[in-house]
Parts: structure tokens; C-alpha cells; sequence
């Protein structure tokens, strides 16, 4: 694995220091790492390690340098055939989200501080997956960022237990109590309180020296101290050890280390560095600082910017020898149980590894029951070549009930234009809905403008479809087939192109037990027609489809002839279709002399399946009803008129198609332009029933299982 890490600069930090700790790690395990950033004093022992470091402006917030870095970045990335992408400050996290785009990689992010949720930092929480070192940082992301709790990894940093030896304290001590104190000069980590604090150690005679090592955000931070000391008339009690790269020695030679932020940490290295050397910590009980510490076992806490309880803890440790020695055994066994960086890298490794191995992938399918029927073997096929992905299928709201019991998909995404989903903030607020999903892979077999554009803004790192209208919005298009293929033939040809492998063209539906009974108690069989000693067989009928394409349709009468001529050879007649087609059913009851079984608008999608499953002939239009009986195997008289069947017969297709060749056909009009209706009208009852007896008696030799 190849892992680019993005940070501003590599000078003394917390955040500088965990970079190396990891990369040492991942190029101990045999992995390759690459580091950007403006470069710093850390540079020479990360490339002492084994890692390639470029150094750009990525700590240059002025929007043309950010944008300039961003084809660097790319180009890097795919140059050096990195994997992964792991940003871990706000400003290279925005060139870092730009440039793996580009380059088609998993992006993820480590969030360092409780940031305010404003745009500029909420690029914090649009990685891939979400790092948070403390879950006092992991819940304020998802309540302030609206973070997704499934996208965030909580992994606490670890710290290297080799070089942060285990140094016993002395049992005798002389001297001053040095007080250690390290972290980068600002007003956050509690510089002027600890002073406040020495101040009352001194008053209550408690010989004590604070020792100050870290380096100034900005040059007046160190005067404004220096300030603060004189006036407390603390300079012989002070020492400024400065910056310090030996901190497992420097630790070493202290007493007691406090930790008295005011601010909220995300983590709180120092406690762990010190809890590893051996030395009692007191610290701020705030953020995640009361994550790392029990109190009165492992440390003692104080509430944050309170001198005199901070001074009150130092004096306890000072003066109780057997608490030192408690919480120096006790903060030793928690940081080689939960703080090594063993299992900070081990942990690490696994978000990289959930990154290119289960990757979440949107599959787009919006309109046409019948099509989404057709898309089965698709989405069998994507779950096969992504076993541990997390699939989620958008599908319309009409089509849902087709796949709600898919055992391919973790989630479906149900689209509703007419309704919950219309309107312009509605719609906006769909788009967020897909952007906190993170998906790293997109699948459009809708191919309309509507879903290549939501595809772009939901922020899918490779997005895949035919190149058509909006074609911009992908970036893996695929030139449409300049063959006529069918339905399942041409998703399959966009899988194939985009890498995937198929698993064959088998249409299914997942009915449950209670839709099978349903069907059951629908088709109570009649009673057998004991003279002639022939049981009956049940023949499907759907005479309606979409009542957008009437031009699909025969004409009525011509069904009730049919109906009628099919129940006089003993058929028993089953007539289905959805809600919307009721007065199409009461129609063709006044039109038959021998009435069917009409259940129009009496079952859902899964118990039609089930009814025409157990027909012996179903007879269609081109519509979605046509689909069903491929997927659940039943022999089909197909009527096609103006629509083609090499574009929408599904492969599983078992029975005979009729169609009639005229001049026109296929036009694809849902108003016939000739005013003929040729295609359809030349369609004769007599082949429709002849046909229909044909598929009954082979049906009857050669009984489905």
C-alpha cells in the first residue's frame, strides 16, 4: 500500500510528531509513504525513516496557491501510484479532497481540534472515513458537523514505547520539584494559569520549579509570559528549557507533568508521553484529557483554568509518595494496554484497508418498474466484485417495492420528484443526504442528465456511465454501444467497460413466505371440471401497462375475446394490473361473457409475482408485468408494437413474441403518428390464442418446478 499524508508543515507539533510515528509503522509493516508539506526541521528524520517527502505551499491559505497546488498534488498521486490519501489539517485537506478527485483515490481525513463549523473547516469531515484521536472529538463532530457516526474512526495516538522508555522516578529526591510543562506557547494550553499556580506552590513554601519547553505561535506570546513572571516575581522559579527534540529525556528529568489546558484537546499527547516514561501527570479536565486519565489512579484531574485546584494537585503529588507511585504504575499498564503506536498504526491500517476493500458504491435506477427489475443481475454482479462493499441502490419511489428485500444492497435511497423530493431545497436537502453517505464509487444505468449531475454533486470519487447528455459529470465514461443490445446486455457492457465482472443474466425477485400464501388464497382453486377429468391451469392477463405509452396497448375488446375463447377450453382466467388500472378491469368484465379472476389493484408487486408464477401462460404488453414472468420463469405471449424487442426483452424470456412488421415500427411514440395503430392492431386474436394453448399444453407435459 502506498499512503500520501498531507499536513502543513513538518515542524515540532503533536500533529507532526504522529506523522512520523505512524509512517515509521506503516515502512515497518512494508508499506510505502510519501509526505507533503512546506517542509520544517522533521523533514530529515521522516526521510531517515524511508519516506519521499515533497515539499509544496500547502499551508498557504491564499486561494491561488491552494488552487496551484492542487494538479501537483495529482499528478503526484498518480505518478507514484499512491493508494490512499490521508489529510490532517484543514487547508491541505481542501487540496487534498480536490486532487483525489482528479486522480480517482480514497480520501481520508484526521481531525486534530474542535474546529467551529464553518465551511472552511467542515472539509474536515467529507473524507471518506473520519479519524478522531478521543471520542470527546468523535462526538463533537457528529453533533456540530453533522458527521455520519458509521464514517467516524476513533483512534486514539499512540506513542512509541521503545523510544518512551520506562524510566522508574528515584526513590529519593532533592532539590526543587521540577514541574514539566510542554506544548507550543498559546494562550489554549494553559502556560498562565501554571504560572499562577507555581506562585501558590512558593507562597505555601513548596520548593518548586516550572519548566517551560515549546516554541511561540507568534513572537509576543513568549513576552507577554515573561510579563506575566515578573509580575509575579517568579524568575528564579522558571526555566525556559526551549525547543526540545529529546522528550523521552526531558520528561525523564521532571517530577510531575502537568497538562492544564483550558481549551478543549482532541487528545492530549503529553499525558500518554508521560504516563509512558513514568511520571505523574495532573491535567485540565476537559476534552479528551479525562479520556486518558482516572483520577486518583492513573493522574489526578482539575477544572480547566483554576490555578488554585492545579496547585492544590501538585502539592498532593508532591507530597503523597505512594500516590506518585500509583499513578506512575497505573498511567504505565493503561498506555502499553491502549496508547502504543502498534495499535494506533494497526488501526490506522484498517481505515486504509476498509477504503479500497469495502468501498460504498451508489447504483442509480430511478424510473420504470420493469427496468428496475431488469437491473437484478447488475446489482448481483456489483455485489460479487465487491463482496465487503456497502452497495446502495436510488431508485424511484414507485419502483421501491421491487427491491426492498434485495439481498444485494445494504441501503436504498428511495427518490420521490412529485413528492417528498420536489422543490429546490428539498432537493438540495437530498444532495446532502447523498453527500454524507461518502461514496466512493458511482454506477449510473439510468444515464439521464438528472443522476449523471446528482452523481457529481453527491462528491463520488469515480463516477461511471454512458457518455451522454452531461457527460461532464462523470469522469469514467463509456462510449455508448454502437449495437442494438438488450436490456440487461447493455448495463453489462458499461460493467464490463468499467472493470467489472457479471454473473450471468438471471432475472430475480424476493417474495416472503406471506406473499406466497397471499397468492395462494387469491387463486383458491376452482372447481375441477370432473367430466371432461382435465384440471384446470390458471392463464395470466395483463391488458393495461403504462398509461403514458397507450400506443402499447391492443385493443380491449380483443382481450375480452381472448379471455372468453381461453375459458371455454378450460382455462381459468386471471386478470392483474396496478391500482391506476381499476376501470380498465370493470371495463373488460362488461366485455367478457365468461368473467375472469379480475385482481387489479389487489396485491402488491411481490404477490403479483406469485400469482403469475403459478399460471401456466401469462400474456402481456411491453411492460413491467412482462418482466415479472421472466423472473419468476413463467411461458409469455409478448405483444410489442411500437417499442423493439431486441431493445427490451428481458434474456430469461421464455414463450413467443408477436409482432407485427410495419413501416413505422419501432417508432417509440406514445401517440401513434399514422392515427392507424397498425403495429397492433394487425395483432389477430386467433394468433394470440393459438399461441397462448400452445405455451398451456407444453406446459402441461413439461410442468415447471
Amino acid at each position: 500500500m502506498h499512503v500520501l499524508q498531507l499536513l502543513p508543515s513538518l515542524t515540532v507539533g503533536g500533529v507532526e510528531r504522529g506523522v512520523l510515528d505512524l509512517t515509521k509503522g506503516l515502512i515497518a509493516r512494508g508499506h510505502q509513504v510519501s509526505v507533503v508539506s512546506s517542509g520544517g526541521a522533521l523533514v530529515e528524520p521522516l526521510t531517515r525513516l524511508g519516506a519521499a517527502h515533497h515539499q509544496l505551499p500547502v499551508h498557504e491559505k491564499a486561494p491561488d496557491t491552494m488552487w496551484a497546488s492542487i494538479p501537483a498534488v495529482a499528478r503526484l498521486i498518480r505518478q507514484t501510484g499512491v493508494d490512499v490519501v490521508h489529510a490532517r489539517s484543514r487547508v491541505p485537506a481542501w487540496i487534498g479532497l480536490a486532487a483525489t478527485r482528479r486522480a480517482q483515490r480514497p480520501f481520508v481525513t484526521t481531525a486534530h481540534g474542535f474546529y467551529r463549523p464553518h465551511l472552511m473547516s467542515r472539509v474536515m469531515v467529507w473524507g471518506r472515513l473520519v479519524i478522531a484521536p478521543s471520542e470527546a472529538l468523535g462526538r463533537y463532530l457528529v453533533e456540530r458537523f453533522q458527521l455520519p457516526r458509521e464514517r467516524l474512526r476513533i483512534i486514539p495516538r499512540g506513542v512509541d514505547l521503545e523510544e518512551f522508555a520506562f524510566c522508574p522516578p528515584p526513590e529519593t529526591h532533592e532539590g526543587p520539584w521540577r514541574i514539566g510543562l510542554f506544548g507550543r506557547l498559546s494562550a489554549i494550553k494553559g502556560h498562565a494559569v501554571a504560572l499562577k499556580a507555581c506562585e501558590q506552590l512558593l507562597r505555601r513554601r513548596v520548593p518548586a520549579t516550572l519548566c517551560i519547553a515549546g516554541t511561540p505561535p507568534e513572537a509576543g506570546a513568549r513576552r507577554a509570559l515573561e510579563a506575566l513572571i515578573r509580575s509575579l516575581k517568579l524568575d528564579h522559579a522558571v526555566e525556559w528549557l526551549g525547543l526540545r527534540q529529546d522528550m523521552p529525556a526531558l520528561i525523564a528529568s521532571m517530577d510531575v507533568v502537568i497538562v492544564p489546558s483550558i481549551y478543549p484537546e482532541s487528545f492530549g499527547r503529553g499525558v500518554i508521553e508521560a504516563q509512558a516514561v513514568g511520571r505523574p501527570v495532573v491535567a485540565s479536565r476537559v476534552g479528551a484529557l479525562a479520556e486518558l486519565i482516572e483520577e486518583g489512579r492513573s493522574g489526578l484531574l482539575v477544572p480547566p483554568n483554576d490555578p488554585q485546584a492545579l496547585a492544590d494537585a501538585a502539592e498532593r503529588l508532591i507530597s503523597d509518595a505512594p500516590l506518585r507511585a500509583q499513578c506512575v504504575a497505573e498511567g504505565r499498564r493503561r498506555v502499553e494496554a491502549d496508547g502504543a503506536l502498534n495499535r494506533m498504526v494497526e488501526r490506522t491500517l484498517a481505515v486504509y484497508d476498509e477504503c479500497l476493500t469495502q468501498p460504498r458504491v451508489v447504483v442509480w435506477k430511478l424510473s420504470a418498474l420493469g427496468d428496475v427489475i431488469l437491473s437484478s443481475p447488475s446489482l448481483r454482479a456489483v455485489r460479487k466484485q465487491y463482496p465487503k462493499g456497502r452497495i446502495t441502490l436510488v431508485v424511484g419511489r414507485s419502483a421501491y417495492e421491487a427491491v426492498a428485500r434485495c439481498p444485494y444492497l445494504d441501503d436504498i435511497i428511495i427518490y420521490d420528484a412529485k413528492g417528498k423530493d420536489r422543490g429546490p431545497w428539498k432537493q438540495w436537502a437530498f444532495v446532502r443526504r447523498l453527500q454524507r453517505a461518502a461514496f466512493d464509487l458511482s454506477i449510473d444505468f439510468q444515464n439521464s442528465r438528472r443522476t449523471h449531475l446528482y452523481a457529481w454533486l453527491s462528491g463520488a470519487w469515480t463516477r461511471i456511465g454512458y457518455r451522454r447528455k452531461w457527460g461532464w459529470c462523470l469522469n469514467r465514461p463509456v462510449r455508448l454501444p454502437r449495437v442494438v443490445l438488450g436490456p440487461i446486455a447493455h448495463q453489462h457492457y458499461l460493467l464490463r467497460e468499467a472493470g467489472l465482472t457479471m454473473d450471468g443474466e438471471r432475472l430475480e425477485l424476493w417474495p416472503s413466505p406471506h406473499d406466497e400464501a397471499r397468492a395462494e388464497q387469491l387463486l383458491a382453486a376452482p372447481a375441477i371440471d370432473r367430466a371432461s377429468g382435465a384440471p384446470p391451469f390458471w392463464v395470466g392477463v395483463h391488458p393495461g401497462g403504462s398509461g403514458r405509452w397507450r400506443t402499447k396497448r391492443w385493443d380491449l375488446q380483443r382481450w375480452a375475446t381472448v379471455c372468453d375463447a381461453l375459458a371455454r377450453s378450460g382455462a381459468h382466467v386471471v386478470v392483474v394490473g396496478g391500482p391506476e388500472e381499476g376501470e380498465l378491469g370493470e371495463a373488460l368484465l362488461q366485455l367478457t361473457q365468461q368473467p375472469p379472476l379480475v385482481l387489479i389493484g389487489q396485491t402488491t408487486l411481490l404477490e403479483l409475482a406469485c400469482v403469475i408464477k403459478r399460471c401456466a401462460v401469462f400474456l402481456a404488453h411491453d411492460s413491467s408485468s412482462l418482466h415479472v414472468a421472466a423472473a419468476v420463469g413463467t411461458p409469455t405471449v409478448a405483444l410489442f408494437g411500437p417499442t423493439d424487442p431486441r431493445r427490451h426483452l428481458p434474456p430469461t424470456f421464455a414463450g413467443q413474441v408477436i409482432r407485427k412488421e410495419v413501416f413505422c415500427s419501432p417508432c417509440y411514440a406514445t401517440r401513434c403518428r399514422t392515427l392507424t395503430h397498425a403495429c397492433m392492431k394487425r395483432i389477430t386474436v386467433e394468433e394470440v390464442l393459438a399461441a397462448t394453448l400452445a405455451l398451456a399444453a407444453d406446459a402441461e407435459t413439461a410442468p415447471r418446478g
